[in-house]
This record gives C-alpha cells, structure tokens and sequence, in this order.
C-alpha cells in the first residue's frame, strides 16, 4: 500500500478502467486487463475514481482474502456491512474514535450543508430526509463537545477573498482572483500549471479557515488550551484529507499543529453513527453551536459551482462603497466551454467578469488563456466534480450510472444557494465584527493573513 489517499485493491480491481477513463489528470495508471494503480505525484485526490467504481468483494468469490482482514486492512469497522469497492479512500475512523473517548481532549466538529443533505442516502433513504439538526444532534451524541456548521464559518473565508479582490482592482494586480477553496483544483494548479499559482487566492479553504478559528480565536474565547483541541472536518470531499495534512496548513501561532486533526466524508460519518448504534432519524434535532458565526445566507454556499462566485461578488460592494447600496443582479450564462457559466456585474468604478467552471478538464481553456496572457476574467470559480461538492468524492456512492446526474440535481436542489434579495453585510454581521474586532483587528490585515491565509508550492511533475 502507498501513502496516497486513493487506494485501488489490486485483487477487487477487475481493470475494467473505467476509473481511468473518468480520471481528470490521468493519474490511473496499468496495462490493459491488469489491476490498476494510482500515480500519487499525479493525483489530486478528487475522488471521482471511488465514485465510478463498481467493482466489489462478493461473498460468491469465497477465493478473495476474508472480508474482516480487508475491513482491519482499510482501518474499518468491523461492523460495516457495505460493500467494500475497488477504489476507496484512505481514512481516520480508529483516530476520531479514540479522540472522542480520550477525556483530555477537547473535540470539536464542522459539518456543512452538503453532508447534511446527502447522508440519507448511506442510511437507504432520499437526500434531504435529515434536517440539519438532526446531524447536528448526531453528532454531538457521538461525543463532540463542540459541532459547528461549516457554512456560517465561510463568512471569513468569503469577506477575505473579497477583500483580495478589492485589493487587486485597486492596486492594479494580476487578475483573475482564482478561488482556493477546491483543494483538488488547488492541486491540479500546482503540478499543472505552477506559473499561475500566485493568480490563486491566498485565503485558505473554509473548513480550514474553520479549524484555525477553533485552534486560536474559539480556543482562547472558551479558555481552553490549543493544545487539547482535537478538530474534525466532515465534508464531502476526498481531497480535503489531502489538504489538511499539507505542511502549509499550520497557523503560526499554533506552535506547529495542524488546524483540522481529521478529515471524515459523508460516508465515514455514516460509518461512525452505524457503528455507534445511533438511531439518527429517531434524534430530536439540535442546533448547530453558533458561537463563532452564524449568517443564515450563508448557509448552502460552498456547495454547488458558482456558490463562491456569488457570495464573493455579493461582498465586494460593501467593501468599495459606503451607506446603502442595491443587492447586485447576479445572473449566470454558460459559457461556449462544457461545465463553464459566466456572470458580468458593476461594482463601483469597476466592471468584473467571473467564470464558475465544474470540471478540471473543462477549466483548461480558461487557464490556457491566461497562460497565454488573456485575461479577460476579474474572478475564476473552479470545482474539480461534476456539479460542485454535491457530487463530491466521499459522498455517498450512485452505483447506477444513469442515476448519477438525477441524484446530484437532487442534491444541488436541497442546497441551492440562492443569489436574490436583500442580504445582510458580512463585514456589519456582528458575529463577524466580534471576531475581526477583538481578535484579528481587521479584516485581510496582518493577523488574519497570518491564521487565515497560506501559500501554494510548485509540483511540477516530473521533478
């Protein structure tokens, strides 16, 4: 086995390559009817691979290694009862489980929407058939003493964006801001086109930016020791696990410790609340802790492309203008390029043009052209799946492939982030201003760049 985080079980594996097929950066690697491999310098772990496969251990295959050595093997629980496919994801379930039951732990836990609207389905049912809080209450009879909804805490990683925006329009720097929120597209640039890395964002992920507020800000404010604060992000994201172990994800005040601890997917929570025999359609629902931020309009952002377009777009008036101002009219138009839609608005004296691209393989012509120096974007959105994190790779699995889009609409659907109607400022929010005020000072200042920012290293491959 390898340190990836994608792994493909060389005696599952039935070289059908229909994961290669689906791969965006050709990181499935093997000869014609043998097992395939995963080239981990290629890879940006988006794991669409896991979402394609369909080739399974049976229990008609009595020649296979037992199913309790390939559960141990994979770190899961005995208990599961899924079929366990081909290509799988590495994961942390021993390591979240200990830290739940280790009384010298403060453990706390983000979930966004995505998760909550999907993980019915790992339960037999349709998406949506949990409300938020029932996850939450989920949750927080697993043992986390904190559980935050990740999307509210977005409220930073959204105003610092645009505020780098901002600051490029005003002092004429290199455009388009491209958004780093999708660690595999973050990848993707780095190993594939590294001469762009600095039009990327410097503001770090939401469920980053989430993990250093509860290493520094959240700590400090509930008089708890950094040290002891074990952070877990549930996401739908395999790529994320990827993300939180980079060196660069390390607040400078946090003494070298990593801001999320653990990464879990959709279906390892579900795995999580199985094994602990929790009956989640049974659990009154609970809310999400709301000490640390909480916008209701933020709360389905960061879940289908153009997500962050949006609500980015939406901040950045406040920024260059003062006292009252109309919502802008945001409204999408695809592009000529497959997965593409491109919006125009006026802010102030400027005039911004962006671009949300589903797809790595359909974002190369846009990255091409800047390459080229045509810059025509003010703000790039790209999402390495299908439909955005709806469709991410540790959602749970769609077997049938004519089942697939229906399902991500469905999903989409539940978390439509909706661009119309008043909304308040996210820099007078005053859950915001608390923290900027009596922690960072001010926003994209030098206390924030140094806890909610990072920066990016070339991977150019084959070096």
């Amino acid at each position: 086995m390898t340190d990836g985080i994608i792994q493909i079980d060389q005696e599952l594996c039935t070289a059908c390559k229909r994961c290669g097929d689906n791969c965006p950066v050709d990181a499935i690697e093997g000869e014609q009817g043998k097992p395939q491999t995963v080239c981990e310098e290629r890879c940006v772990n988006c794991g669409q691979c896991i979402q394609i496969c369909s080739a399974y251990d049976s229990i008609f295959d009595d020649n296979l290694t037992p199913r309790a050595t390939r559960l141990r093997e994979r770190s899961l629980f005995p208990s599961l009862k899924e079929p366990l496919f081909a290509v799988y994801d590495r994961n942390c379930l021993a390591d979240v489980k200990a830290a739940l039951a280790d009384a010298g732990l403060f453990t706390m836990v983000q979930c966004d929407s995505t998760v909550s609207s999907a993980i019915p389905e790992d339960f037999g049912l349709a998406a949506g058939s949990l409300s938020p809080g029932q996850v939450a209450a989920s949750l927080k009879k697993l043992g986390f003493q904190k559980a935050y909804n990740t999307n509210s805490l977005a409220a930073f990683s959204i105003l610092e964006e645009a505020h780098e925006l901002i600051e490029r329009l005003n002092c004429g720097r290199v455009l388009p801001v491209i958004d780093s929120s999708c660690p595999a597209a973050v990848k993707f640039i780095e190993q594939s086109y590294p001469e762009l890395i600095h039009y990327l964002s410097s503001c770090k992920s939401p469920h980053q930016v989430a993990g250093a507020l509860f290493k520094s800000y959240g700590a400090k404010r509930s008089g708890i020791d950094p040290a002891s604060v074990y952070s877990v992000s549930v996401v739908p994201c395999t790529s994320r696990k990827f993300e939180a172990n980079r060196p660069e994800m390390k607040a400078d005040d946090q003494e070298g410790r990593r801001e999320v601890d653990a990464v879990l997917t959709t279906r390892e929570l579900a795995y999580l609340i199985k094994d602990a025999g929790i009956d989640i359609f049974g659990l009154p629902p609970e809310e999400f802790d709301k000490d640390l931020a909480d916008i209701p309009w933020l709360a389905n952002v960061y879940c289908t492309t153009g997500d962050v377009t949006q609500a980015v777009l939406h901040t950045s008036p406040e920024l260059l203008t003062n006292g009252a101002r109309s919502p802008l009219n945001i409204a999408f138009a695809d592009a000529q390029t497959e997965g593409a839609r491109v919006t125009s608005v006026r802010v102030d004296q400027y005039d911004i043009k962006a671009v949300a691209v589903s797809g790595l393989r359909n974002a190369i012509p846009f990255l091409e052209a800047i390459k080229a120096g045509k810059r025509e974007f003010g703000f790039m959105e790209i999402r390495a799946c299908p439909m955005g994190c709806v469709s991410g790779g540790g959602q749970p699995k769609v077997l049938l492939p004519q089942d697939k889009l229906p399902a991500y609409i469905e999903r989409a659907n539940l978390t439509s982030f909706c661009s119309a109607g008043d909304r308040n400022k996210i820099s007078e929010h005053a859950a915001v201003q608390q923290v900027y005020q009596g922690y960072f000072k001010k926003p994209y200042g030098d206390k924030s760049n140094r806890i909610l920012h990072t920066q990016y290293a070339e991977r150019r491959l084959g070096h």
